[in-house]
């Protein structure tokens, strides 16, 4: 079974009393609970708003497959009903791509690359297409940022800020390391000459999560189509809008037919379809940990090339000379950022000693006024989780370790019962072992311990089965050095959390994935390297010839 990946106001001390010596129990019964800040009702200009995607941008989409050279009717009749996670009304009712759907995305993805003009043209046409479709991006920006906003429950001031820039970023820059990818040649034992050049994988197919999904297909595709590949995307079952208003800028931007194929669907049924077709020759994948080795057991028959983004359970390191300011500003956003629904969330925190009580008090003064509310709201700091299965999913975690003898010192429930939001919440006294403090929650829920020196506090944060990222608080460069060093994961951030740069990569290690995205290691994930024996008894450099790429056996 296959399903896509579960991806501050100032706060015055003075006025937020917290007791952090009463045991608490999850929700709104714990003793000393204070709600977040939640407002009543959506605000007039949010309302606005969400009509406008309501009644004009959503009826403007073509929502079926996207295949070949145009949209297509799906051959089955199976549809998928998409929520906005706020109102929790259905938005629109998505067709499903069935097995004869997927088979003629992969057939026009395989054609494409095979017989097509996309990995046969020069690399400054690929480049010149790849800037049209971030010209498109940019210019549709707004559009975008509303679709992903309402039915992902993302903050729409964070969706126009990070989300939409990052994806049209990662476009232009794989255009530009397309133009800068050139034939190398290596001398071997006896001066021979050996040409080195790069081909594309072939047939790629991205499957998308909810959390991240436009900013996540422009990570995958950008690459692909930089190398010369050919793909078909899978978007999130739980949030398809925006990625599927990417395939009218596809269709702006020129890209021949076959380059680019989207199809929607749930992952048990579309995702095994895509990633078991025989004649794919690449699988990137962002999701759980669970979910990825059903993708690659599905796609064994073949053993394509696999790049997994996959869970984590992020540490933060706190230690007592740090700026206290920063550091709890940081924490805070690195803990609740997207409602926690972030792979890359700092759920495990662990603060020095010397500073833990203080530190502790800050955050849940931060948690309780954090504002929650309507994501298409200016005001909002934090919206609704993905959907009720999820926030489900999420108390039960803090229920679970509350029962173990764990402390909410804030949080730990629904601050109402009719709405999608969980609490902010700061969990203590959770053993190591437990499940809250092991598993991805993906949600608004960190766990925080003390530490008494650099070395417990790095075998802490090195226990746990994932190592995608860290943040790291100190003022002292020798200490963020070595914590930096000992940290077993993909990205460290001192002084600071969430920075991304398409020039550098992504990715993590242990449980947490495989492969890298972004940088120019992103591109090489779809390149094959050919070494070619020049033993040609020459005296000069035969004339160049165009690439010919060999039919696909």
């Amino acid at each position: 079974m296959i399903e896509t990946a579960w991806q501050d106001g100032d706060v015055d001390d003075a006025q937020c009393p917290v007791d952090l010596g009463k045991p608490a129990i999850s929700g709104a019964d714990a003793p000393g609970y204070l709600p977040p800040r939640m407002p009543n009702h959506s605000s007039p200009s949010a309302s606005l708003l969400r009509s406008h995607v309501v009644s004009t941008i959503i009826p403007g989409l073509d929502l079926r497959p996207y295949i070949g050279d145009g949209f297509a009717d799906p051959v089955g009749q199976q549809t998928i009903a998409v929520s906005d996670p706020m109102t929790r009304r259905t938005l629109t009712n998505m067709p499903e791509a069935g097995p004869e759907d997927v088979e003629a995305a992969v057939a026009a993805a395989r054609a494409a690359f095979d017989t097509g003009p996309w990995p046969r043209m020069p690399a400054r046409e690929r480049a010149a297409a790849l800037e049209r479709l971030a010209d498109g991006v940019e210019r549709a920006a707004g559009t975008l940022a509303l679709l992903e906003a309402t039915d992902t429950g993302k903050v729409l001031a964070g969706v126009r800020a990070w989300d939409i820039p990052q994806a049209a970023a990662a476009l232009r820059f794989y255009a530009r390391q397309v133009l800068e990818a050139d034939e190398i040649r290596v001398s071997a034992t006896g001066d021979r000459s050996v040409r080195l050049t790069h081909v594309p994988v072939g047939v790629c197919a991205a499957v998308i999560p909810w959390n991240f999904p436009f900013a996540c297909t422009a990570w995958k595709i950008a690459p692909i189509l930089a190398a010369g590949c050919t793909v078909v995307v899978k978007s999130a079952e739980r949030a398809p809008l925006s990625v599927q208003a990417l395939a009218g800028l596809v269709v702006e931007a020129g890209f021949p037919p076959g380059v680019v194929n989207i199809v929607a669907g749930r992952g048990e049924t579309t995702g095994w379809y895509l990633t078991a077709d025989p004649r794919i020759d690449a699988v990137t994948f962002t999701g759980s940990t669970a979910t990825a080795r059903a993708v690659v057991g599905a796609s064994l028959r073949r053993l394509p090339r696999t790049v997994l983004e996959l869970g984590g359970k992020g540490s933060t390191l706190v230690f007592a000379d740090c700026d206290v300011d920063d550091a709890v500003a940081g924490t805070l956003e690195a803990a609740f950022d997207c409602a926690g629904q972030s792979c890359c969330a700092g759920s495990r925190i662990f603060v020095h000693e010397a500073l833990y009580g203080e530190f502790l008090e800050r955050l849940v003064c931060g948690a309780r006024t954090r504002r929650l509310g309507d994501p298409l709201d200016a005001a909002t700091q934090q919206g609704p989780q993905i959907d009720d299965a999820h926030l489900g999913r999420i108390d039960a975690y803090v229920r679970e370790a509350v029962a173990g003898g764990a402390r909410c010192a804030t949080g730990g429930g629904r601050p109402t019962p009719d709405a999608l939001f969980y609490a902010p919440t700061f969990v203590t006294g959770a053993s190591r072992d437990a499940r809250i403090s092991r598993e991805e929650i993906f949600g608004p829920v960190a766990c925080v311990y003390p530490f008494a020196d650099l070395g417990e506090a790095l075998h802490a944060a090195n226990d746990t089965d994932f190592g995608l990222s860290a943040s790291v608080w100190t003022s002292n460069p020798e200490t963020a050095r070595k914590a930096a060093t000992g940290l077993q994961v993909g990205t460290c951030w001192i002084n600071g959390f969430g920075s991304f740069d398409p020039n550098v990569p992504w990715g993590g290690t242990k449980l947490s994935g495989r492969g890298r995205e972004l940088g120019a290691v992103g591109l090489h994930e779809f390149l094959d390297t050919k070494a070619v024996w020049d033993l040609m008894p020459s005296q000069s450099e035969p004339a160049e010839e165009p690439a010919r790429l060999p039919p696909h056996g």
